[in-house]
């Protein structure tokens, strides 16, 4: 950016300087002009015509003299009297006699020989060879020689001042024009050093990243495709920061610029001859490893890169050990072509990213995978528009009273080809492919028309409960929200909206927005899997959370060691001073009921198999009934012995 700051006012001055040379040598070119005019007023036309004249004037003097001595006839006479005849008016008219405007003498002297020639017409008519008329015809013209003569000499000394003074104005107008033209070409040539110059800066800001000074992607696959010319193997590897996001959104992106400038340093630092190093965008960088054709050399390079980053990224005092997910792909071997080479490097490193290992290396099975994800995506919109989706159905008993209070939406796909789909990859692949807000407003919709079915069953202080993926965790969600609840008549408190604790701790600012304008509307908000995820006990109390779902790892062991059963009594206390719902997940044995309902001092809710599994809208409904007809033969038996 520095450069071209610094470029800017060049071009300027340059242009400047050539639009001041064009003019000044337009204006020289021009004076040029009008002094070539002049001389060719003052030393063609004028004494031209005068010389002429005064030719004409000896040739008609001799011209009688010969007659009168028989040596030419009457007729070459007149000719030659004709001719002289015909010079005077050309003096005389037009713009000959302007110029001789500043020569009175010589105009008075033309018109004198004019008058004189006209005169002596009738006697050149008569005129008789041998006779002596003819001297007076000699008496009358030939003393006009003399004055013409000095006329003639005057003019053209006048004409030679001219020129000279126009030679030296010539010399200076040729200097100023060569002067100009100079630096003119000068100029031009300044201007396209300095173009080509911008030109080549453009070409390699173009193909240099300018956060971190590494190569960019467009340099990446021309270094593909020379290689790929030439026939030369190499390895590609593609390296991406895991969780990269969470640094920007919680240090700040000033952290996250020069953790990537200190990441992109150790990189170009550990490549050897053969290996260049790149950054594609964002937390994801290549290395190409020229001449590498078996794993030994590129293990050899994942083990540098790995041990690189073992060190700790010391910023504002606080250390960063940066994570790594890792892609590698082989050409020609997985692929001959850069693009598609490129592309299966990051079905590589999207694997190694999903199952948290090192480094993947490219296989046909990670083809497939990707193919049935993009099968799955395809099929999911099909499904959307047939409707071919279910929801299934788990109760939340409150473990105080046993009674049925809420309901969990679960999403079910049974694929015609593929059987079951688990629900993970339904949301993984809506994620990936931008179908996320149609699959959660699908959800929804559902989920709130059918709980509208069970209100007006008489269920009335039942509530749904929905899961938000993280792609539909936007401010659109508002709108979605009340277009449903309006469009299935039911009150903002029947509808509890879970979002996981990585969704909402991802970028808090807009998760506390957004989660109080859903308060504002009355959409009561859950916390789901708390204790797997980035949340602290300072984040929980400011979000405007009402219940709190604690991850079924914490309950399962329970019933058999006092460890974590202490554990979820202390988390459930800590919920519960910070006046917070608290539903237990995963509870699937009788002992671990009871040690939840040991917890007197605490109110609870529970979920799991022990109550039911998922089931269909119709197959549960039925459980709720008897859920609801146990909860009621309690209350009576509890008002009978009341009463007794």
């Amino acid at each position: 950016m520095k450069e071209k700051t610094r470029a800017w006012p060049l071009l300027v001055i340059l242009y400047v300087s050539i639009l001041s040379f064009t003019g000044s040598t337009l204006y020289c070119l021009m004076q040029i002009q009008n002094a070539t005019r002049a001389m060719e007023k003052y030393t063609y036309d004028v004494s031209w015509a005068l010389m002429q004249l005064q030719l004409e004037l000896g040739r008609f003097l001799n011209a009688v003299e010969v007659y009168h001595y028989g040596g030419i006839d009457h007729d070459t006479l007149m000719l030659r009297y004709d001719i002289l005849w015909s010079r005077t008016p050309i003096l005389l008219s037009g713009q000959l006699r302007k110029s001789m405007q500043d020569k009175q003498k010589t105009l008075r002297l033309v018109q004198l020989i004019e008058t004189s020639i006209r005169q002596i017409e009738p006697e050149i008519t008569q005129l008789q060879s041998g006779a002596s008329d003819y001297q007076q015809i000699m008496m009358r013209l030939a003393p006009l020689q003399e004055p013409l003569s000095y006329s003639l000499a005057s003019v053209m000394q006048k004409n030679i001042n001219i020129y000279s003074e126009n030679d030296r104005y010539f010399g200076q107008l040729r200097n100023a024009l060569l002067l100009m033209v100079s630096g003119l070409v000068v100029s031009v040539l300044l201007l396209s050093m300095l173009l080509i110059y911008e030109g080549r800066r453009h070409f390699r800001v173009a193909r240099r990243d300018p956060l971190t000074g590494l190569s960019n992607r467009v340099a990446l696959l021309e270094r593909m495709e020379v290689y790929a010319t030439q026939e030369v193997p190499f390895g590609l590897v593609l390296v991406d920061i895991n969780d990269f996001r969470d640094i920007n959104s919680k240090f700040g992106y000033d952290t996250g610029d020069y953790l990537l400038c200190e990441f992109a340093t150790r990189i170009r630092v550990l490549c050897e001859e053969g290996e260049w190093s790149g950054r594609l965008g964002g937390d994801q960088f290549a290395i190409i490893q020229r001449g590498s054709s078996d794993l030994r050399q590129v293990r050899e390079l994942v083990a540098r890169l790995l041990h690189a980053l073992k060190q700790d990224i010391v910023y504002d005092n606080y250390p960063f050990r940066l994570e790594v997910g890792i892609g590698i792909a082989f050409y020609p071997m997985d692929s001959d072509k850069t693009q598609e080479l490129l592309s299966r490097a990051e079905q590589a490193l999207f694997h190694s990213r999903k199952t948290h290992v090192p480094y993947v290396i490219y296989d046909n099975s990670l083809l497939n995978e990707t193919a049935r994800r993009k099968h799955l995506a395809s099929e999911m919109i099909m499904a959307l528009e047939h409707n071919a989706l279910e929801l299934y159905y788990q109760p939340i008993v409150n473990l105080e009273s046993g009674r049925c209070e809420a309901v969990e939406a679960l999403l079910r796909w049974r694929h015609p080809e593929l059987g079951f789909i688990p629900p993970n990859e339904v949301i993984m692949v809506a994620e990936e492919f931008q179908l996320a807000e149609r699959v959660g407003s699908w959800v929804l919709n559902t989920a709130c028309e059918q709980l509208y079915q069970w209100h007006q069953l008489g269920m009335v202080d039942l509530q749904m409960c929905v899961n938000i993926s993280p792609g539909m965790y936007q401010r659109n969600l508002l709108k979605l929200v009340a277009k449903a609840l309006m469009e299935h008549h039911l009150p903002a408190r029947s509808l509890v909206l879970e979002v996981t604790e990585d969704t909402t701790m991802r970028e808090v600012k807009n998760s506390l927005q957004l989660m109080q304008d859903l308060n504002q509307q009355g959409v009561q908000l859950a916390l789901d899997d708390f204790g797997t995820g980035y949340s602290s006990l300072s984040y929980l109390q400011k979000l405007p959370v009402s219940k709190v779902k604690i991850d079924r790892s914490f309950i399962q062991g329970i019933d058999t060691s006092m460890e974590a059963s202490e554990l979820v009594a202390n988390i459930c206390r800590m919920g519960s001073m910070l006046g917070k719902s608290l539903v237990c997940e995963g509870i699937e044995t009788q002992a671990q009921l009871d040690v939840l309902r040991s917890l007197t001092d605490i109110h609870l809710y529970g979920q799991g198999y022990l109550f039911s599994r998922p089931e269909q809208a119709e197959k549960i409904y039925q459980t709720l009934l008897e859920m609801e007809g146990l909860w009621l033969a309690r209350q009576q038996s509890k008002m009978a012995s009341i009463s007794c």
